[in-house]
C-alpha cells in the first residue's frame, strides 16, 4: 500500500508516543530494564501477589521479545525505535499487521485486566497509565477509557481493546482513538 507523507508522519508520531510511553525510566532508550520497571510498578500499583507479578513480568518480557530487538544490555534510542517500528509496520501487509497486533495486544489486555474477569475497568485502566508513568490527568484517562469503551457499558472488552489497538498501531488517518489511546500524542 502507498502512504502519503502526511500519513507516514502521523504514524511515526503515534509510534514515537508508544515508545516514549514504554521508556518507563525516561532515559531516552528502550531496554529490558524498562520492562522490569513496568513489572515492578504493576506489582505495586496493581497490588499483585508474587505469582501474579511474575506472570505479568513474563507477559511484558514476551511483548518485548516479540520486537526481536530487546536483549540484555541492548539500549535502543527511542527515536530510532519509533522510526524503525513505523517503517516496519507500514511495510507489512494489513493481514500481517493485524496478526502481530492480535498476538501482542492479547498479552497487553491480559496484563491490564488485573482481576482476570475478561474486562478492563476504569480503575484497572488508571493503573495501566500509572505503570507507564504517563503524565496525563485523570480527566484524560477517563476520556481515553470512554473513547475505547464503544458500547458505553463502563468497561473495555477484549474486542474493544483490540479494535482500539488496531486503530492506533495500524491506522494512518487521525481518529479520536489514535489521538488518545496512550494518552496525548507526543511530538
Amino acid at each position: 500500500m502507498s502512504y502519503t507523507e502526511k500519513q507516514r508522519a502521523y504514524h511515526l508520531r503515534k509510534m514515537r508516543t508508544c515508545i516514549k510511553r514504554f521508556d518507563t525510566d525516561k532515559n531516552g532508550y528502550y531496554t529490558i530494564e524498562d520492562i522490569e520497571l513496568m513489572s515492578e510498578r504493576l506489582k505495586e500499583y496493581g497490588k499483585l501477589t508474587e505469582e501474579q507479578a511474575e506472570r505479568a513480568r513474563q507477559a511484558f518480557m514476551k511483548y518485548g521479545e516479540m520486537s526481536g530487538l530487546l536483549k540484555p544490555g541492548k539500549k535502543i534510542p527511542v527515536e530510532e525505535l519509533a522510526q524503525k517500528a513505523s517503517e516496519v509496520m507500514l511495510s507489512m501487509s494489513a493481514d500481517e499487521r493485524k496478526a502481530m497486533l492480535q498476538a501482542t495486544h492479547e498479552i497487553m489486555f491480559d496484563v491490564i485486566d488485573l482481576n482476570k474477569d475478561g474486562r478492563i475497568s476504569l480503575e484497572e485502566y488508571k493503573v495501566h497509565f500509572r505503570v507507564l508513568g504517563v503524565n496525563v490527568s485523570d480527566e484524560e484517562v477517563v476520556h481515553t477509557f470512554n473513547t475505547i469503551d464503544t458500547d458505553k457499558n463502563g468497561e473495555i472488552s477484549r474486542e474493544e481493546f483490540i479494535a482500539a489497538s488496531d486503530d492506533f498501531y495500524n491506522g494512518v488517518e487521525e481518529s479520536e482513538v489514535s489521538r488518545v489511546f496512550l494518552g496525548h500524542l507526543e511530538d
